[in-house]
């Protein structure tokens, strides 16, 4: 597909996961935070990746997990809560949670790669990514393809990566030499956004990042800690690196 807004200017991306959860000084830092995003982008991220709930009144809220524990120390799920409940939370280290409408607000030049966590958190990201006019600064996927498809098809023109089963089925095209459905899987996909390997499969040749860049389809590779790694996937030609340190990442591809 053509280079969208998203994916310009070119170059090699370096993808805050769940934004930069360590400051300067060493201190740690709430993950998916308006802190945590802001060190992500004084650190030198291109990108910040991040994950999208729905609260109980349908307020799109940023967070990963389903549930509060781990990073609140409540035994309740983000849907058990309205937005204001969930917002006088204090997190492990201090930090609150935000909307996503909050995060493309504050950061109103950052491009943000959101995961949809679940079907109820479609409409209200949808609907935030709307309000803003933001679709020219987000990557919008998720793990479902039937999410992805129900969000994108609402989003004219927006960037987006494979969902999980789109991704196995990619591969399985390219290693069996199923050109003509390969192209047919790439069509509407800007970049695939995946492990090294999961299982039995590996998606770190040379031979299989250059046939799906052949396709002008970028790869960025999750979650990469090791910054020899990194080195590793990006001589390979990887186009991107989603990492907890991106700091570090950053930090060792300029070297």
């Amino acid at each position: 597909m053509a280079n969208k807004a998203y994916l310009s200017p070119a170059g090699f991306r370096f993808l805050a996961h769940r934004g930069l959860a360590v400051a300067a000084d060493g201190r740690v830092l709430d993950e998916n935070t308006a802190e945590a995003f802001a060190r992500a982008l004084e650190a030198g991220a291109t990108h910040l990746e991040t994950d999208v709930q729905a609260s109980k009144d349908g307020v799109a809220v940023i967070c990963h997990d389903a549930d509060l524990l781990r990073i609140a120390g409540v035994k309740s799920k983000v849907a058990d809560l309205t937005w204001q409940q969930l917002s006088e939370l204090r997190l492990e280290h201090g930090s609150s949670l935000i909307t996503l409408e909050q995060a493309l607000t504050r950061f109103a030049n950052a491009k943000f790669n959101i995961d949809i966590k679940d079907a109820a958190s479609v409409e209200p990201t949808v609907a935030a990514i709307k309000r803003l006019g933001a679709i020219d600064r987000v990557l919008v996927s998720s793990f479902s393809e039937k999410r992805r498809i129900t969000a994108i098809s609402q989003l004219p023109g927006v960037a987006t990566s494979a969902s999980a089963s789109r991704l196995l089925k990619i591969w399985f095209a390219w290693r069996f030499g199923f050109k003509l459905q390969l192209t047919e899987l790439l069509s509407d996909i800007d970049a695939l956004q995946l492990p090294v390997s999961r299982g039995v499969f590996r998606f770190d040749s040379e031979a299989f990042i250059a046939e799906i860049a052949r396709h002008a389809v970028e790869l960025h590779f999750w979650t990469i800690n090791d910054p020899m790694l990194a080195r590793v996937l990006r001589a390979r030609g990887a186009h991107g690196i989603v990492s907890d340190r991106i700091d570090d990442i950053i930090v060792a591809l300029a070297e």
